[in-house]
């Protein structure tokens, strides 16, 4: 099929789109008139999320990103449907839990392949277009990238390749006009924070915001995060007024974890 002429408007992909950032990000920059693109893998979940999204245009694009063309064939029928692409936000990836002796090494390489390898494979497509546009990449790494957990050592290690991935990638980005930086979300409100806090014996009994609240007391803060959050930053990073951040990793967490 033939490329779409643009309409002038910008154009965002979103991985991971039907999750609770995916959708906050997407919301957002339709807000600001941006076009959206959502991907991830179930069909059923994409629809009910481009669904809820007005006042742009949207499209949806089920695929597995573990599989190395499915990259190719996203980016090329995104470009193809919208006649442009400037801005690729990753917050993709499915992975389990656990600490390193309950993961199998399955566990291990499909972690990779959805979250860290889908990300650069996707890059690597989108980078022409995003040098055509002047556009943007936004990683959404995680604070695991800069403060690793036993609790979970697969996401950990993941978001740690990814945070260095898009530093890399910062410095190219230099060279050749696209603004790079990563955003390290801390404990944020959502299907799997909730998932993950619902098998520890402490929260048992709670409904979702009582269980949010006492994690957030546990660690002196004043909430957890919410997607929202998360996304005004990641639109801050995407728009003329953010262009002079390039290569940075900024954490919001609410003092969660307090780094230097």
């Amino acid at each position: 099929m033939t490329q779409k002429e643009s309409s002038g408007r910008r154009v965002a992909l979103i991985l991971g789109g039907s999750g609770d950032i995916g959708r906050a990000v997407a919301h957002r920059l339709a807000a600001d008139g941006v076009d959206i693109a959502l991907s991830s893998r179930s069909q059923a979940a994409l629809a009910e999320a481009a669904s809820a999204i007005s006042g742009a245009r949207v499209k949806a694009y089920a695929g597995d990103l573990a599989q190395p063309a499915t990259a190719e064939q996203l980016v090329g029928d995104v470009v193809r449907d919208f006649g442009r692409l400037d801005i690729v936000v990753g917050s993709a990836g499915a992975f389990r839990h656990g600490e390193f002796l309950a993961l199998t090494p399955q566990d291990w390489t499909d972690g990779f392949a959805a979250m860290f390898f889908g990300t650069v494979n996707v890059v690597t497509q989108a980078w022409p277009h995003l040098v055509a546009t002047r556009g943007h990449l936004v990683t959404v790494t995680g604070l695991f990238a800069v403060q690793p957990s036993a609790r979970g050592p697969l996401p950990s290690a993941i978001a740690g390749a990814l945070l260095n991935f898009t530093k890399t990638t910062a410095e190219i980005g230099l060279r050749d006009g696209v603004s790079v930086n990563s955003v390290l979300p801390g404990p944020t409100e959502g299907n799997r924070q909730r998932d993950n806090l619902r098998g520890r014996p402490d929260y048992q009994g709670m409904d979702d915001a009582a269980m949010f609240q006492a994690y957030a007391k546990r660690f002196g803060i004043e909430r957890l995060a919410k997607p929202e959050d998360v996304a005004e930053l990641v639109v801050y990073l995407t728009s003329d007024k953010g262009r002079h951040i390039q290569g940075a990793s900024i954490v919001i967490d609410g003092g969660f974890s307090r780094l230097l």
